[in-house]
């Protein structure tokens, strides 16, 4: 719960980032650059960790489809912030704990509760009135952003698949190599020379991924998917902060309402969580 926590208070931090050179970068290109910067931490972590493993990873198709998922999800979600304010996207991309609930339910047969329903419906509550998405129509970016939330969950069931398998570190490393492989492709036909800033945004933001997906890999270890749902919302605070901070956005009252309401539900999980582990014991 801790380390899903943390992930999702630093990843905000690269979609602000991601937002910032959209303004005259194509969305391509940013997403390449993600992966490019991403694989160059982890996977020489990875090999001096871990060695050859990195090449002969237990199930290696899992592997590509957890890594062609994540890179999907980057894009869409890219393509949605450069077409719609960023807490327009997040809220619409918030429907991912649902969907991994759901998925975990039906797919996993994972057990949850009423009461852990309720806490996702209570975080996604708090998400819906913290990003204050627009009602006038909908958006150009967002089937992109559902589609963004649609491979993320994916992504996150995948990655539970993985968990007894292969180490976290080279779960990560994989990943980030096959998303800047898919994105080498497609790079040249939209190249747009970065700027020295640029290559300096790039690669911040670069390190926060490869840190965040890191912390997403290692929770998934040590916790279910239905059990780390609840806490997704945690995002929606960071982006928040975030949001103040680059581009001056203050909360409003109902912002803040909801920011108590995401706060709420990860309280609720914890203890939820702390009980049953008590009982089991």
């Amino acid at each position: 719960m801790a380390l899903i926590i943390a992930a999702l208070i630093i990843l905000p931090a690269m979609d602000a980032i991601a937002k910032l050179l959209s303004n005259h970068l194509p969305s391509l290109e940013i997403a390449w650059a993600r992966f490019l910067f991403h694989s160059a931490i982890m996977i020489p972590l990875a090999l001096w960790q871990h060695g050859g493993r990195v090449l002969r990873p237990a199930r290696p198709l899992l592997q590509a489809v957890r890594g062609l998922l994540l890179a999907g999800s980057a894009l869409m979600f890219f393509f949605a912030i450069s077409r719609m304010p960023l807490a327009d996207a997040m809220a619409v991309f918030f429907i991912f704990p649902l969907l991994i609930l759901i998925a975990s339910t039906l797919m996993l047969g994972e057990a949850s509760s009423w009461m852990r329903w309720l806490l996702v419906g209570l975080g996604f509550a708090g998400a819906a009135l913290a990003a204050q998405p627009t009602l006038a129509g909908v958006s150009a970016g967002t089937p992109f952003a559902a589609a963004a939330a649609f491979a993320y969950a994916a992504a996150l069931m995948v990655t539970r698949r993985l968990s007894s398998d292969d180490p976290s570190l080279v779960t990560s490393a994989l990943s980030a190599g096959i998303g800047v492989l898919v994105f080498c492709c497609g790079v040249v036909f939209v190249w747009t020379a970065p700027t020295p800033r640029d290559w300096l945004l790039m690669a911040v933001m670069g390190a926060l991924a490869a840190i965040g997906h890191f912390l997403i890999v290692a929770a998934h270890r040590l916790a279910t998917a239905s059990q780390l749902a609840p806490f997704g919302y945690t995002e929606i605070a960071s982006a928040v902060i975030f949001g103040f901070l680059l581009f001056g956005d203050w909360p409003k009252p109902t912002v803040w309402m909801g920011i108590l309401l995401i706060v709420a539900s990860g309280m609720g999980a914890t203890w939820r969580e702390a009980n049953a582990g008590r009982r089991a014991r």
